[in-house]
């Protein structure tokens, strides 16, 4: 299995490299903003596809909607739910409290406050990372690499592994510098931070819903924010990985440390 995940690693990052040789080579050819839209959604799929295209290899003795369900069937506590949606409701507000004390900048001018808006931003976030990436990250290698490994090594594993298969949207940020390794600083500590608070919550649920729904939450509270990116996610990373340390203390049911 150890043979497996490797590969896997290696074509997620091929194929969404793959993905955004198609884009780019879109944008210069034709002016076609849906088409680009589209393949922007496609790419965020490729730890999906990767996963599909290798199942047979993987579980060979297995069907892959038999699979699927099997991710879902475990019942999800609602006081889980609202523990989760609490504390990135919290975070999110901290984000804005900590933009506003240090930078001066009005909460109300820093998030959307249209309510088409936001129903859009959600909808459109949900599409991409939550559902296009967790069937493959969390719900066959971080229960793969749990098998062997604790959960808060598998969570690390995957976080560093997760958050470098980004590296290109590093480089699409239009930050250079200074700025730009700031930008990939907190992004990968704020990465492999969610990584570990996903673990957690999962392992208590053992139910997919938990994964897409924090990383829902965690890609949506960034995208209805205004603003220059790099203090937003500065402060957001910083944040979670507080709340990610606590997370590894506190240990609930030994839910990381095991």
């Amino acid at each position: 299995m150890k043979k497996n995940i490797v590969i896997y690693f290696i074509w997620t990052y091929v194929t969404l490299y793959l993905f955004l040789l198609a884009i780019g080579v879109t944008m210069l050819v034709a002016d076609t903003p849906w088409l680009i839209e589209i393949g922007i959604v496609l790419s965020s799929w490729s730890a999906t596809f990767v996963f599909i295209m290798m199942f047979r290899r993987i579980y060979p003795n297995t069907k892959f909607l038999v699979f699927l369900k099997s991710l879902f069937k475990n019942r999800v506590r609602l006081s889980l739910i609202l523990i989760i949606i609490g504390i990135q409701s919290s975070l999110l507000i901290g984000v804005l409290v900590s933009v506003y004390l240090i930078w001066d900048v009005p909460i109300y001018e820093q998030v959307v406050s249209s309510g088409p808006a936001l129903l859009l931003l959600f909808a459109y976030n949900l599409i991409l990372g939550p559902l296009g990436e967790e069937i493959g990250w969390r719900g066959f290698v971080l229960n793969e690499l749990q098998k062997k490994h604790s959960p808060l090594m598998s969570a690390l594993l995957i976080g560093i592994v997760w958050g470098f298969w980004h590296t290109p949207l590093w480089f699409m940020s239009g930050y250079s510098g200074m700025a730009l390794m700031q930008y990939c600083l907190s992004f990968l500590s704020g990465i492999i931070a969610v990584s570990i608070i996903i673990t957690a919550c999962y392992n208590l649920s053992n139910n997919l819903t938990v994964p897409i729904l924090i990383h829902q939450l965690f890609n949506f509270s960034l995208a209805i924010q205004i603003g220059d990116i790099l203090p937003i996610l500065t402060v957001t990373s910083v944040l979670y990985v507080v709340t990610a340390v606590l997370f590894v203390l506190v240990n609930y049911k030994k839910c990381l440390l095991k």
